[in-house]
């Protein structure tokens, strides 16, 4: 089991690996393709559909073939789709091939997860958060080589087509040692949609990802449009806020096998909360950045939570019921921005940030449905 615990690992790693090489590259494919932001916001929309498309039918997919044998087939598909956003041409070209990278990544995504609920649950203490953090680390270190390779003037054509090869390799060989302990052969098993302990699972997911992604997308924008801090101190916004998402899942693992997990999700919520008031009421940058780092904190281990239960639930095969769960949980990426800023049209991004109070509270709320 610890032979498949890193290996799991490693693919959380090379995931987020994956995903910072393709975020820091964004604007030199802009600027390659003469893109405007509204036209490469409705190309990186390939994504979102991407995504969605795939979630269902890869946990029905995991629950009669296992995760390691559906982790090892992604493996090409991600790496072709990573080419394939090299190659892209024009916006159309992106769009698809943004499609392409949506379906692949959150399909690995799925069996990973399902991966790591399995081996969890056989080890009888947490590890989803610790995984997630490293992810998190990964995600990091990619946007970190991508800004180095840039930094050298190569071209994202060259970055990625020398990357793809090294990256399948690795992808193909790690999932080598998962547990196939989430086999289910059921020909009875089909998409599901989240139900009854997996609703509240889905919402709390919902909730804790759109909030992330009003962090990610908006926290720059709330420094320079509410505070008119300069430019480089407000790029800063996402590090902090990633960096501090990193720390809280690494160290997640130990509070939750020490404390209940409601419990945890709620002392998270309540961070979370205390975070986005300060940022809400803040007169300074300053206290704009510590509050990133306790919406960090606290919404750190809130999705690694609603994974790891729902693959313990009984209602449905773990790939399934995980995939049930990010599916309903990953739409809140679409929603979250574009909800903020119709708000933030009408009352300002204070006021748009209030919308990420009341999805906290409903975390709260929601909580005893993440019981071990």
């Amino acid at each position: 089991m610890t032979s498949a615990r890193l290996a799991v690992s490693l693919v959380f790693f090379l995931h987020g690996i994956a995903g910072g090489m393709w975020a820091a590259r964004i604007p030199a494919i802009q600027a390659n393709l003469a893109l405007g932001v509204g036209t490469l916001g409705l190309a990186l929309l390939g994504g979102g559909l991407g995504t969605l498309l795939v979630m269902l039918p890869t946990g029905a997919l995991i629950a009669r073939r296992g995760s390691r044998l559906v982790a090892r087939w992604l493996a090409l598909p991600v790496c072709i789709a990573l080419v394939c956003l090299a190659l892209a041409t024009d916006a159309i070209t992106l769009f698809a091939a943004m499609i392409l990278w949506g379906a692949s990544a959150a399909a690995l995504d799925v069996a990973m997860n399902a991966q790591g609920a399995t081996i969890e649950q056989r080890r009888g203490r947490p590890i989803m958060s610790s995984l997630h953090g490293l992810w998190s680390v990964g995600n990091m270190s990619g946007a970190v080589v991508g800004a180095f390779v840039a930094g050298l003037g190569i071209s994202v054509r060259t970055h990625f087509l020398v990357a793809a090869p090294v990256l399948w390799v690795a992808l193909v060989l790690a999932p080598r040692r998962f547990t196939s302990g989430d086999v289910r052969e059921d020909a009875g098993v089909r998409f599901a949609l989240p139900r009854g302990s997996l609703l509240a699972l889905a919402a709390v997911a919902f909730c804790a990802v759109m909030t992330e992604g009003a962090m990610f997308d908006w926290a720059a924008v709330f420094l320079r449009r509410e505070l008119s801090a300069p430019e480089a101190t407000a790029a800063l916004a996402p590090s902090f806020f990633s960096a501090a998402m990193a720390a809280g899942r690494l160290g997640g693992d130990q509070l939750t096998a020490r404390v209940r997990a409601p419990l945890v999700a709620r002392l998270c919520a309540a961070v979370a909360a205390v975070g986005i008031a300060a940022m809400i009421f803040a007169p300074v940058s300053l206290i704009v950045f510590g509050g990133l780092v306790g919406v960090g904190l606290g919404l750190s281990v809130l999705v690694p939570l609603a994974f790891g239960a729902a693959g313990r639930s009984t209602q449905m095969p773990t790939g399934t019921a995980i995939a049930a769960v990010a599916t309903v949980g990953y739409f809140g990426f679409l929603v979250g921005p574009p909800t903020i800023g119709l708000v933030a049209e009408q009352v300002t991004l204070r006021g748009g940030f209030v919308v990420l109070l009341v999805l906290l509270g409903l975390i709260a709320v929601l909580a005893p449905a993440i019981e071990s």
